[in-house]
């Protein structure tokens, strides 16, 4: 079994599939309480410019796979690695709704051209003081 220890980790696993697409996918990494993973998922396929993110979609599956935390995942065909504001909105949306079912909302990973942007690197100010804990 896999283990994600960082950021670097869940990349590894999720680039060779989001990496030079034409269109956006949105994948999630499931993991036990000691970050083994539990399963890799295509949560959705989009367009150029996006992908439907449902959060009831990811939280329903946790439960199914009983995960303890999540990694989401997806890649900006432009190449820009950057969140857009919806991509912050989702992220801050999403780790709440974790919260509720004490599901960890580890990182939201975005895979551009030149490498990746992570939320939980980058330590967006706009989340909770939660979102590292």
């Amino acid at each position: 079994m896999d283990t994600v220890h960082n950021s670097h980790d869940a990349v590894r696993l999720v680039y060779p599939v989001l990496y030079g697409l034409d269109h956006e996918e949105a994948w999630v990494i499931f993991l036990t309480s000691c970050n083994g993973v539990i399963a890799t998922e295509m949560l959705s396929r989009g367009t150029l410019t996006n992908t439907a993110i449902d959060s009831r979609t990811i939280l329903r599956q946790a439960l199914l796979h009983n995960a303890a935390s999540i990694i989401l995942c997806h890649n900006h065909p432009s190449g820009n690695e950057r969140p857009s504001m919806a991509d912050i909105d989702l992220t801050e949306n999403l780790h709440k709704a974790c919260s509720l079912l004490d599901i960890r909302l580890i990182d939201h990973i975005i895979v551009g051209a030149d490498g990746y942007f992570s939320f939980s690197e980058e330590q967006i100010q706009k989340y909770s003081s939660s979102w590292n804990n």
